[in-house]
């Protein structure tokens, strides 16, 4: 009888112990009221976009190290290229925006991730599906390379991933009730399984287009250096931590929206001004290419127009040479990175609205031929 009554208290303290970790943070509530009031309708785009596809995406940091003002507000497009920028631009928040559901779901999953994984060596071990030997020494100072090389040595577990996923995804459902579904889990799980089978060459992949031989892998990306060093955010624990930090204090906010629609775009405008932030740098990728096909390029330059941003603030985007190669493209590369102040594209738009892409990327941008001289580019092998 007695030790019925242990094991009954065991059991109600072992209910109370998981409603309290399963309960919702008034801090997580927030930021789920948050996304949910900027976002607007899921759209298809016929890419899985788990990891980027511009091998140049460096080509632009030092301006964005140079030129951003640290402390304000960083607004990206897609995948994890968007921590590069953050770390290096140092924004005091960041919103990340896509049409796309999924991506919601990747960047609530990387949240987990992150705010879950003490190091970098846990975080990959987690998004790969590595269990790292238990006598391991790895080192806090271990760059990028160091960090792929070990990881391609170590062997993937099934068991290892499955329990990974299950925790994380029990716990981002816990977190966000309203804005993830019972249904979000299937997604979830095969965005996080093509990670853990294709590991260190998982590729950008598109839907109903043959795949790209310049598309770089994950291993490629994380490893591409820049003035003899490695940019990526996974080369330095400081980086790291400064990016964990910020998914920990919920100031990585993911939004499903379109640039070119009647509400994200405003409605991140007006949170900011309520904030007193202004916008840094707004990475747009190659999204403008896709306004312009769809007719709604116009609107997003009403959208830009509206948002908090200074006149010598950055847009940075990327241009892929399929019919014409860009001035700028670097040697070894299939495309090109590049940056413009927002004053100068809201204002050369004004005086004479932009034609097309091709127009977008070459009336105006600040060159990169004077870094490029004195910068060791090393294209992915």
């Amino acid at each position: 009888m007695f030790a019925r009554l242990i094991l009954s208290f065991s059991l109600i303290l072992s209910i109370l112990s998981v409603r309290e970790v399963s309960a919702q943070t008034p801090a997580d509530s927030k930021l789920e009221t948050l996304i949910l009031e900027l976002s607007e309708p899921s759209s298809y785009f016929d890419t899985d976009n788990l990891l980027s596809n511009e091998s140049s995406y460096l080509q632009v940091v030092e301006q964005l190290r140079e030129i951003t003002k640290p402390g304000q507000a960083y607004l990206g497009v897609g995948p994890d290229q968007n921590f590069t920028y953050i770390v290096h631009a140092r924004p005091a928040l960041a919103l990340l925006v896509d049409v796309r559901r999924d991506n919601l779901l990747l960047h609530l999953y990387f949240k987990e991730l992150l705010e879950t994984s003490a190091d970098r060596w846990q975080y990959l071990s987690g998004l790969f599906g590595k269990r790292l030997p238990t006598d391991h020494h790895l080192e806090k100072t271990a760059d990028a390379a160091l960090l792929a090389d070990y990881l391609s040595r170590v062997p993937s577990s099934h068991d290892f991933f499955e329990e990974t996923f299950s925790k994380l995804w029990s716990s981002i459902h816990r977190r966000f009730p309203k804005l993830t579904k019972e249904e979000d889990q299937d997604t979830a799980y095969t965005i996080a399984r093509r990670f853990y089978e294709e590991n260190l060459q998982l590729r950008y992949r598109s839907h109903g287009r043959r795949p790209r031989l310049h598309y770089p892998t994950y291993q490629q990306l994380m490893t591409s250096t820049y003035r003899g060093w490695i940019g990526h955010y996974l080369n330095s624990d400081s980086d790291y931590q400064f990016l964990k930090r910020m998914q920990a204090e919920n100031r990585i906010i993911p939004v499903v929206g379109d640039l070119g629609g009647s509400k994200t775009l405003r409605g991140i405008g007006s949170y900011l001004k309520q904030r007193r932030l202004s916008v840094s740098a707004f990475y747009v990728s190659n999204v403008e290419f896709y306004l312009f096909r769809d007719g709604k390029f116009p609107d997003f330059q009403r959208n830009l127009s509206t948002l908090p941003i200074s006149s010598n603030r950055l847009i940075v985007r990327s241009y892929f040479n399929y019919h014409r190669k860009h001035p700028e493209t670097l040697p070894g590369y299939f495309v090109t990175s590049l940056v413009q102040k927002i004053g100068n594209f809201l204002k050369l738009n004004g005086e004479r609205p932009y034609r097309d892409y091709w127009d977008v990327v070459t009336r105006d941008y600040l060159p990169s031929e004077k870094l490029s001289k004195k910068l060791e580019w090393v294209a992915p092998p």
